[in-house]
């Protein structure tokens, strides 16, 4: 688990630089010159990255461990953003807002407990394959007029699909067999669901909305799937701790999403 824990961390990491990255590239761009901007690519390139090792996270930690650490993300931004965005400061509140995630992350460490990975039953890939089709139907049609917390919903769906889908797949190890793979099926469709409905709740509504609906949706999904049916474990008289740990790097998380360092790097 230490090393699916190292793993996770550095996922992290990963991501909050790529955002950092993003963010400035977008500003020295403008439209669809963004996409070619090297910074902007810079970032999507470590984007794959940090998902290749998340992907590795998933096998080797409890899912309730993985996606919790991976939304603290929103921590490595918001603090690095004043380093790199001119005119962006961060208040009292920010750091006050990363000490309580940091707590949390710590407190859920504390509480994982030694995997048991269970086999789910054959069905189970091919349930998560029909709701992986049936979310980005769902996302295709919400699209255009849905609210920013549906959206910002379907788009925590579809992360929760990809970490599921990655923890619950058994291949032969190779490169072959994982793109053949049923669940390479769920990853891409969870995977789109996710970005593109992440990215349009930031454009209908408030980033601190979007942020802790995709956060808390991406983290409670697949952290139940997690310990009801692949094995995941709690340390005895650590499940209200864990529960409280969850909630509280959620919040964190949420708050720092809506400080002005958060709203300059979504």
């Amino acid at each position: 688990m230490v090393l699916g824990l190292l793993l996770a961390l550095l996922a992290c990491g990963l991501y909050g630089v790529a955002t950092l990255l993003q963010a400035v590239g977008s500003r020295r761009a403008e439209g669809m010159g963004a996409l070619v901007q090297p910074l902007v690519v810079a970032g999507l390139v470590l984007d794959g990255v940090a998902f290749l090792v998340s992907l590795v996270a998933y096998a080797r930690a409890p899912l309730f461990l993985v996606q919790t650490i991976i939304a603290a993300a929103v921590v490595v931004s918001v603090l690095g953003a004043p380093r790199v965005l001119p005119g962006v400061r961060l208040r009292r509140a920010d750091v006050v807002g990363a000490g309580v995630v940091l707590v949390g992350l710590t407190v859920l460490a504390c509480a994982a407990g030694p995997e048991d990975p269970r086999r789910p039953a054959a069905s189970f890939v091919t349930t998560l394959v029909v709701l992986a089709a049936v979310l980005a139907v769902a996302t295709a049609l919400c699209y255009r007029r849905a609210p920013a917390w549906v959206v910002a919903a379907l788009a925590g769906l579809g992360f929760s699909l990809v970490a599921i889908g990655t923890r619950a797949a058994e291949t032969d190890g190779t490169l072959l067999g994982a793109l053949t793979h049923p669940v390479a099926l769920v990853v891409v469709l969870g995977g789109a669901v996710g970005v593109v409905g992440n990215i349009r709740a930031l454009e209908r509504g408030s980033v601190a909305v979007a942020a802790a609906t995709v956060s808390v949706v991406e983290v409670v999904v697949p952290s139940v799937v997690g310990l009801a049916v692949l094995g995941d474990d709690v340390r005895a008289g650590w499940a209200v701790p864990l529960v409280l740990a969850v909630v509280v790097a959620l919040g964190g998380c949420a708050m720092l999403a809506a400080s002005p360092a958060g709203r300059a790097t979504a």
